[in-house]
């Protein structure tokens, strides 16, 4: 699939979970092939590293994003976006994590472990970046908070960076919104049979609900932030089966809704008098807390390209963040860039090039890119 496609307003479920996972649809014919390329596992985790054969001796750690099961890897050519990072000299390493699902800190460890395999291979890397997509790029800039020692900056593609609680609350109160609108379609949001999948068939169900309802259809639209059926069912298909798998590791719901308000719907006093309310439960509520929340602790530069009109991750996470940066003093670390279009991680290769680019003249020179919206 073209970078026109990706452009569409209009994306399957199917895509939307290969973007989430950080992985282009579509795969050029004419890849650059690395000098060397390494696919394994390390103690369950599949893994991949690939070496340029113009190597410059930097390395790029990338972390993809949420996925349903854990990735698994096949010799070929890299995806587009990633081909990039090979064809300005570095390196680039990959997790595919043990598990799928919500694993932020094992997915660290499990990344860490091809690390260690990338050195004892190839030697110690003279700089690291850290890259990533939605879930992953929460990952890069958790990685940068916490260990920045090992990374010279990094690149967040629709990163997920804001605290965790907030961002899967908003996931859970449009649940809640459905249910109001359409009792049972989906059921309650606290309990998510563990065999549920985000399949077509549910979001077919949730899009024909819409369809009958005109009011629920504007109504969850305002929430995702699409105004087309097919994205906001195959959005509202996604969050349940991501809730439910936040509820089984955390070992009860963390979503207290009881104060939430819905705003700018159009039907907020009905909304707000008529949704279910639920109260979180405090272990589980402590745990989503962990997993994670960004401190704004920021020494080295970051660089968050979002797509303007995201349905899944907002793009206000970056002002979010950007304040909380500011309060730490840690401010002008921190850059966040719009492409003017729509979708989750519906970048061009040639937006994560420019991208790229700009953080190798951030780390390198010290030209901190330009905030804002991009032409």
């Amino acid at each position: 699939m073209g970078p026109t496609l990706h452009r569409s307003r209009r994306w399957s479920l199917a895509l939307l979970l290969t973007l989430l996972a950080g992985l282009p649809a579509g795969r050029a014919a004419q890849a650059d092939r690395a000098a060397d390329s390494e696919i394994g596992v390390l103690d369950g985790a599949a893994y991949r590293i690939d070496v340029p054969a113009h190597w410059n001796h930097g390395l790029v750690v990338f972390f993809h994003g949420y996925q349903l099961t854990a990735e698994r890897f096949a010799p070929g050519p890299l995806p587009p976006d990633q081909r990039v990072v090979l064809a300005r000299g570095y390196a680039l390493l990959q997790s595919g994590y043990r598990e799928g699902g919500w694993t932020l800190d094992q997915s660290l460890r499990d990344t860490a472990a091809v690390e260690r395999r990338f050195d004892a291979r190839f030697g110690k890397p003279r700089e690291t970046l850290a890259m990533g997509m939605s879930m992953g790029g929460l990952l890069t800039l958790k990685a940068l908070e916490t260990e920045p020692a090992r990374y010279a900056g990094g690149l967040a593609l629709c990163g997920a960076i804001m605290p965790s609680d907030r961002l899967q609350r908003r996931a859970f109160a449009q649940l809640a919104a459905l249910d109001y609108y359409a009792p049972g379609l989906l059921g309650d949001p606290t309990r998510v049979p563990a065999a549920y999948r985000p399949d077509a068939a549910v979001a077919a169900r949730v899009r024909a609900a819409l369809l009958r309802d005109p009011r629920a259809l504007h109504t969850l639209g305002v929430l995702v932030g699409s105004s087309d059926p097919g994205v906001i069912a195959d959005v509202l298909a996604f969050e349940r089966y991501l809730v439910g798998d936040i509820e089984r590791r955390a070992g009860g719901n963390p979503f207290a809704t009881g104060s939430y308000l819905f705003l700018g719907t159009g039907d907020d006093r009905a909304l707000n008098a008529g949704v279910r309310r639920y109260a979180a439960d405090p272990a589980a509520a402590r745990w989503l807390e962990h997993h994670y929340t960004p401190s704004g602790r920021l020494t080295r530069p970051l660089l968050e390209l979002h797509t303007l009109h995201d349905p899944l991750v907002h793009a206000d996470v970056g002002a979010a963040y950007a304040l909380l940066a500011q309060r730490r003093g840690d401010g002008a670390e921190f850059v966040q860039q719009y492409v003017p279009v729509s979708g989750h991680c519906t970048y061009t290769p040639a937006d994560v090039a420019r991208a790229f680019d700009e953080l190798l003249g951030w780390v390198h020179d010290g030209r901190r890119p330009e905030p804002g919206l991009l032409p």
